[in-house]
Parts: structure tokens; C-alpha cells; sequence
């Protein structure tokens, strides 16, 4: 499947930021290598209130899927390249996420763009009456899935925590 029929897909009449990453899903049977990648970079990326999906997103992200080359932008795979081994991310997270150790895949290097969705981002719904957090923890840069920056958030696809 090209590029731009997944687009039409993942962005036509009737799809929108609440139900892309399910229509995603639906597609996943007609996607392998390059399409995969390229579908689930852009459906996780134009989505929002995934909390509840946490464990479907992961299982996206760790499939045995070739060319997971073209989940990043070339100039996010360099810029990854140049991060230390040992990196700190941060994630705005509910008390309960952070009390049950579930956590969401979605990281950033950025402590400010972490409280942003702690205290600001109000698209999760299923959370938003949630007391948040910011959580903050050391990995190493080999335990990255992938570093996007498309929307200046820094974020670190983790999925270990």
C-alpha cells in the first residue's frame, strides 16, 4: 500500500485525531515493512486520548515488522545518533499510572514538555479528571524504539518502563 493511500485513509471523511490510531489498527492486515511503519508513525502522531490503547500501541511499536528504518525522519535518526548513551526522559503522567508502573510508551527529553501534558494538554479525555505528575527516569539509548520531532516535543518512544 503507497504512502498515499494510506493517507487518504488514516485522514479522510469521517477519520479525526480520537479515532485515527483505530482506524490504523482496522488497516493493519494490508500494511508490511515500509507501509507499517510509515502508517503507524503517522496514525500515533495525529492521535489523541490513547491511554487506553497503551498496550495495543506498544505491541505496534515492538512488532517484528522489516525496514523500521522509515518509522523515523532521517533527520530525527541523526539526531538520536547524537544523544548520549545514558539519557534522562520525562512523561506527564496520572498519579495512578505512576502508582501502578503502567506506563505509556510516549516520553520526551524535555522536562517542560512533560508538565505541558501533565498540567496543560487537555485531549486525553479518559484521564483529564486525573491528578497528574511528571515522572522522570535514566535509560539507555539503546533501549529507544524511536525519537520523533515533527511537533518540537523530543519525545522517546520507550516502551520498557
Amino acid at each position: 500500500m503507497n504512502e498515499n493511500l494510506i493517507n487518504e485513509i488514516l485522514f479522510g471523511v469521517g477519520v479525526g485525531s480520537f479515532n485515527r490510531f483505530q482506524t490504523f489498527i482496522k488497516l493493519m492486515p494490508e500494511l508490511n515493512g515500509k507501509s507499517y511503519w510509515y502508517a503507524l508513525r503517522n496514525s500515533y502522531d495525529m492521535s489523541d486520548n490513547l491511554f487506553e490503547y497503551s498496550g495495543i500501541v506498544k505491541g505496534c511499536f515492538l512488532k517484528s515488522e522489516p525496514q523500521r528504518e522509515y518509522l523515523m525522519l532521517p533527520d530525527e535518526m541523526e539526531y538520536l545518533k547524537t544523544l548520549p548513551e545514558q539519557i534522562t526522559i520525562y512523561r506527564g503522567m496520572t498519579e495512578n499510572e505512576l502508582k501502578q508502573k503502567s506506563f505509556g510508551c510516549s516520553w520526551t527529553l524535555k522536562k517542560e514538555v512533560a508538565e505541558f501534558f501533565a498540567n496543560t494538554y487537555q485531549r486525553n479525555f479518559a484521564t483529564s479528571h486525573l491528578k497528574k505528575v511528571v515522572h522522570e527516569i535514566t535509560i539507555d539509548k539503546s533501549e529507544v524504539i524511536a525519537f520523533f520531532n515533527n511537533r518540537n516535543e523530543f519525545e522517546i518512544i520507550y516502551t520498557k518502563a
